[in-house]
Order: C-alpha cells, then structure tokens, then sequence
C-alpha cells in the first residue's frame, strides 16, 4: 500500500538530486557589486547598500538661506527629500542639465538626501581579485570620499563613499 511516508520520501529524493546543480557555497565567488555613475565626467562606483533608490530628477522647490550646491527639497511620495547638486559640492561647478539628470537617494543613519548626478550607468560587477591596490589619481576634492577602487579592462572605477560624503562637516552644514 503506498502512503503519504513513502510519498514524502520520494520527494525528497528528487529534491537531493535537483540540488546537485544549484549554488552552494564552496562555488560562490567573492564577487563586488555597485552602481555606476558619473561626476564632472568621471566615472564613480559607488556601493550598493549605500544607494537606497535612484529617481529621475523630480520637482523641486528652492530654499533660501542655503549653499549653492543644496538644489532644493522635493515631496517623494509624500516624504521631503533634500537635493544636493553632487557635481557642484565636488567641483564647485553645476550640473548642466537637471532635466536629464539623476537622483542616487542616500539613507544614512535616518538621514535621507538625494544626490543629483549628471548620469547613472546601471550595476557594474567585479571580481574582489579586480580591486586595485593603488587609488587612480582624481580630482582633489573627490579624495575624502575614495577609498577603494577597482580595475577592468584597463579602466579605473573608484568607488565613492555615500556615507563619508553625508558624514563630512562640510555636507552636513549647508545653510549659509
């Protein structure tokens, strides 16, 4: 007679032998994934758990009494968000075109900004043995916030703080 015993045993055989092709974790790879995107024209990384969205630039209303780089504060979906011109803080200058650029959204501690950035390439992957020992050369300013970078197809990506950037002084005061 077969019963529900011998049933369950069945299914798990089949269970065992489909595993046998699944990841396990002597084959994972130590592998690195962040977002691409750009600043005055070089290319950033930036990792992944410190992006918590990506937006397109939404409106916005200006704020007196601020530094030049604070854009303005907008309602998304229903919460107050400021935005901060990444490329002015950075270089001093502004992002030419808002309309076509992008808002990386930092939650850091409770505190949520929006990042305006002239562009966001998407996800970029790299192996933990592509990590470059040596930090490419960059624009002064940008140094606080590098700390790693890595190196593919002979191209430098380094990889941007989020949260050194929302934790410098300099950020955090942005009244005049």
């Amino acid at each position: 007679m077969y019963d529900a015993f011998q049933r369950l045993k069945e299914i798990e055989q089949k269970c065992l032998e489909r595993a046998k092709d699944m990841p396990s974790v002597e084959r994972a790879t130590d592998d690195w994934t962040g977002i691409g995107f750009k600043i005055a024209g070089i290319n950033l990384l930036s990792n992944m758990g410190e992006v918590a969205e990506i937006l397109d630039a939404p409106s916005f209303t200006r704020v007196p009494g601020v530094k030049p780089w604070v854009v303005g504060i907008a309602n998304v979906r229903g919460g107050l968000l400021p935005l901060m011109d990444l490329k002015r803080f950075v270089t001093g200058e502004s992002i030419s075109n808002l309309n076509s650029a992008r808002v990386m959204v930092v939650n850091h501690n409770g505190l949520h900004t929006g990042l305006i950035v002239e562009e966001v390439q998407g996800m970029r992957h790299f192996s933990l043995e592509d990590q470059a020992f040596e930090l490419p050369d960059v624009n002064n300013k940008l140094k606080p916030y590098i700390k790693q970078a890595f190196e593919k197809d002979n191209e430098f990506w380094p990889v941007f703080s989020m949260h050194a950037l929302v934790e410098d002084e300099r950020f955090l005061h942005a009244s005049l």
